[in-house]
């Protein structure tokens, strides 16, 4: 029995590879078996399968990749705002170092002064005493 077969030429055209391609699957009788045939398109269409498999990945992946990049940039975003914020927030903490430095000089400005108040009346009160017995003093000598 003759086994069904095509020429180099037809395969070529079936198979949509070149002749040069088709000219490799010939065999002793110059023609192509559809048996030949038949596993080259078995192979090409699981080809296809993979590259379809490999196509819907790469959509997959791209959306992905998509998601991440959004991701980034708004990360990126909280970033810098972040760090304006902390800039901000370091400002303010070396405005209130300087306003509790500030404040603790006036602190002991205010205790130096209470301290020459306080002396200032002792001194007067003690001025008083003095006054005062100088004046019993000049009483005292005129009786």
């Amino acid at each position: 029995m003759e086994e069904t077969s095509l020429s180099p030429i037809e395969t070529a055209r079936f198979l949509r590879i070149s002749e040069r391609e088709a000219a490799g699957l010939v065999r002793a009788n110059g023609r192509v078996p559809l048996e030949t045939i038949r596993e080259h398109l078995d192979t090409a269409v699981d080809l296809a399968r993979e590259l379809a498999h490999a196509r819907e990945e790469v959509g997959l992946l791209s959306g992905r990749l998509k998601e991440i990049r959004a991701t980034n940039l708004r990360l990126q975003k909280e970033v810098r705002e972040g760090t304006e914020e902390r800039r901000r927030l370091m400002e303010e903490v070396l405005e209130l170092r300087a306003a509790a430095e500030e404040r603790l000089m006036l602190m002991e400005r205010i205790e130096r002064i209470a301290h020459i108040e306080q002396t200032l009346a002792e001194s007067e009160s003690e001025l008083e005493r003095l006054r005062a017995r100088g004046l019993l003093a000049r009483l005292l000598n005129r009786s």
